[in-house]
């Protein structure tokens, strides 16, 4: 196997239920993108703050600079929440793509009470 093979993305178009979560999600990106940008803003967040340390209070500059620092905190922890919540919705599908069911039972759980039967 090649280098370039063995860092490739894993390939999920084998895998029916990693079809059935980007069906879910539709449009929305997966967890590992919300990562990823979520790291980008990260380094874009420690070079602000080492800019406007860099300034110092007394720079004319700081305030601007804070507030850059604020804004991009605030975008890191939104896409941090994001990729949270679309993993967690990832995980539940493979869930209950993986969850045992009873001979007979219909694989849609539309009419589904939530009863224990």
């Amino acid at each position: 196997m090649s280098n370039n093979a063995a860092n490739a993305a894993p390939d999920r178009s084998f895998d029916p239920r990693e079809e059935v979560i980007e069906e879910f999600l539709g449009d929305q990106p997966r967890a590992e993108l919300w990562h990823d940008l979520a790291g980008a803003l990260r380094g874009r967040l420690d070079d602000a703050v080492a800019a406007r340390d860099a300034a110092g209070p007394d720079s004319p500059d700081y305030e601007a600079l804070n507030e850059r620092v604020e804004e991009l905190r605030e975008q890191v922890r939104v896409l941090a929440e994001e990729a949270a919540i679309t993993q967690f919705v990832e995980e539940s599908v493979r869930a209950s793509l993986s969850r045992p069911r009873r001979p007979g039972m219909p694989f849609d759980d539309e009419d589904d009470d939530g009863g224990p039967y």
